[in-house]
């Protein structure tokens, strides 16, 4: 009698943590929060640079960009922004979007900038709401 309790704990284990995972494609996607979060990060950092773009990124992914802007310095990465700039922005970055991975307070953006090129942006839900962070 043991197994099948322990059998069907497991399932509902199982069954409990699925529940919380899904996958928007589409305009479900690119209408998700975690989409509109993406675009405000992206819009505010070609725009303004690293400081306007702090509300929309977690302490982390701030301390990773900092990083990236001590390693490669201004020019580099004054660069890494002009290619930002470079590529398709507002709606037209939008319709890029193919899918949102959402799990629990973790997802997973995806957007084709070119035909050969795909974008995964990894987002985390806060307080304040859905802001872009780094792979779990």
């Amino acid at each position: 009698m043991r197994h099948p309790i322990l059998a069907t704990a497991i399932l509902a284990l199982f069954v409990a943590s699925a529940a919380g995972a899904q996958t928007l494609t589409g305009e479900a996607a690119r209408k998700s929060p975690q989409a509109d979060a993406f675009l405000a990060y992206e819009h505010s950092l070609i725009g303004g640079g690293l400081k306007a773009a702090i509300p929309y990124m977690t302490p982390e992914k701030l301390a990773d960009l900092k990083g990236m802007a001590e390693m490669f310095g201004e020019a580099g990465f004054n660069e890494f922004l002009a290619r930002m700039r470079g590529g398709a922005q507002g709606e037209a970055r939008r319709k890029q979007i193919m899918s949102v991975a959402i799990d629990d307070d973790h997802a997973m953006l995806e957007a084709r900038d070119d035909p050969n090129t795909i974008t995964e942006q990894h987002l985390d839900r806060t307080r304040e709401g859905w802001k872009v962070g780094m792979r779990p």
